[in-house]
């Protein structure tokens, strides 16, 4: 019987750059996000000043979106 499970076979060094690429990608993302984080704090502060329920419902939403997802 003649198996084909499609397995790539990798070299180690192969194997590390791609943990290194993944690494690099998720605090790319991360450094993103907390920047967005600051850009919304303005815009949920603005929304505020200018008493604009509908712009700080639709930041706030997004910012508690973020933090929900950087705990996980």
């Amino acid at each position: 019987m003649n198996h084909n499970t499609n397995v790539k076979h990798t070299t180690l060094e192969e194997f590390v750059t791609t943990v290194n690429d993944l690494g690099v990608e998720l605090v790319i993302d991360e450094a993103l996000r907390e920047v967005r984080k600051k850009e919304l704090k303005l815009l949920i502060d603005e929304a505020l000043v200018n008493k604009d329920e509908k712009a700080f419902n639709k930041y706030i939403t997004e910012y508690k979106n973020l933090e929900a997802f950087l705990s996980e």
